[in-house]
């Protein structure tokens, strides 16, 4: 089972966060970046906000499958 540092995940993501208009930032960050989706597409299944919702079928996986296409 795979296991992510929470202090060191929320780090790096803070740090993301705070430089999103680097692209130099962006490049050499897609890993993490891959990371920040995954965790995105398995959080969007498990909170229930109408802002993460589609709008189409019920079974098309929300936006947890926009994330994890991304």
């Amino acid at each position: 089972m795979p296991v992510i540092d929470k202090p060191s995940f929320l780090r790096q993501y803070k740090n993301l966060m705070d430089n999103n208009h680097d692209p130099v930032l962006a490049q050499t960050e897609t890993a993490f970046i891959s990371l920040v989706f995954a965790v995105f597409a398995c959080a969007a299944h498990l909170v229930q906000d109408p802002r993460l919702s589609t709008g189409e079928r019920l079974d098309d996986g929300g936006m947890g499958m926009v994330y994890y296409e991304r």
